[in-house]
């Protein structure tokens, strides 16, 4: 498991986050999910394989009624179906195990019936990466149905998966909880333009921002202006994100001058190369020029 995905796992572990981000992708923002109806369970799954749960919470209403898990992924996976398929069916066997082994300390006998019932499983997949996620959406997408009759496929059981884009489905305005801020930046990590004008409209949110959502945007920017701006100024767990994100709008403008210098000092030294000293001082007042050298010679 990578860092991006251990510090998102830790964010969205959060009993507000985790609620208002089923709620948001799953409900339209209705808050069907309250945080206190959530209790944590242990991620690793009790199989043979040592498989381990992204997030993994217990939906507690009265008693026990669902068992409801996040998977984090940076990269697209086309087995994803197929894993999450397996981390469900594991969840299942681990209850049929427990309710086996509660029959065996209570009774003597070990047994599942008809009377013994297990809680449904949800799983939703949250896909951060920067590349479209078009395919596979179920378990069919990744099945050779070239030999098989069309009534005998229409038998074969799918099994859906329910994959949220950061950047494609998401509609941060959903979320109630900073939440909205951390997916708004993720949405527009490769835009400072529209990252910028996204932090001035919420300017409130963004300059109380807890040091855990700050500590996403900083991993997932891997800005270490950023990680340096939370290790300096964050107070009392609060961090003020419109500060830092000026702070680190600064530094990549000084740092976007430097490449420009030393661009130019190579078109320099290429046009000095071939004798074109005209096209030298040319190149240094036309923009549009050497915007077409630098296609030219690479640079």
């Amino acid at each position: 498991m990578g860092k991006k995905d251990i510090i998102l796992n830790d964010f969205i572990a959060d009993p507000h986050i985790f609620a208002d981000l089923i709620n948001g992708c799953c409900f339209h923002g209705s808050r069907v999910i309250q945080p206190e109806e959530l209790h944590p369970l242990d991620c690793a799954q009790a199989t043979k394989s040592k498989q381990f749960r992204d997030i993994k919470k217990l939906l507690y209403r009265n008693a026990p009624a669902a068992v409801l898990a996040v998977e984090n992924q940076e990269h697209r996976d086309f087995r994803m179906p197929v894993r999450c398929m397996r981390y469900d069916a594991d969840e299942y066997g681990r209850q049929i195990k427990a309710i086996i082994a509660d029959h065996k300390e209570r009774k003597g006998v070990a047994y599942f019936d008809e009377a013994d019932l297990l809680l449904p499983v949800f799983t939703i997949v949250v896909y951060y990466g920067s590349e479209e996620w078009q395919h596979p959406a179920c378990i069919h997408d990744i099945l050779d149905f070239s030999g098989v009759p069309t009534l005998l496929r229409q038998e074969i059981p799918d099994y859906p998966l329910r994959v949220y884009s950061v950047k494609k489905d998401m509609d941060v305005d959903l979320f109630h909880t900073e939440l909205r801020e951390v997916m708004g930046i993720l949405q527009r990590v490769d835009d400072t333009k529209a990252m910028k004008t996204f932090i001035s409209e919420n300017k409130d949110a963004f300059s109380k921002m807890t040091e855990r959502g700050f500590e996403v945007i900083v991993t997932c920017t891997n800005s270490r202006k950023l990680k340096k701006y939370k290790m300096e100024q964050s107070e009392g767990g609060v961090v003020d994100m419109c500060k830092a994100f000026d702070e680190w709008m600064e530094d990549c403008r000084d740092e976007g001058a430097k490449k420009g210098e030393s661009r130019l000092a190579l078109l320099i030294q290429k046009l000095a190369e071939e004798d074109r000293i005209p096209d030298i001082l040319r190149a240094a007042e036309d923009a549009a020029l050497r915007k077409r050298l630098y296609k030219k010679y690479g640079l």
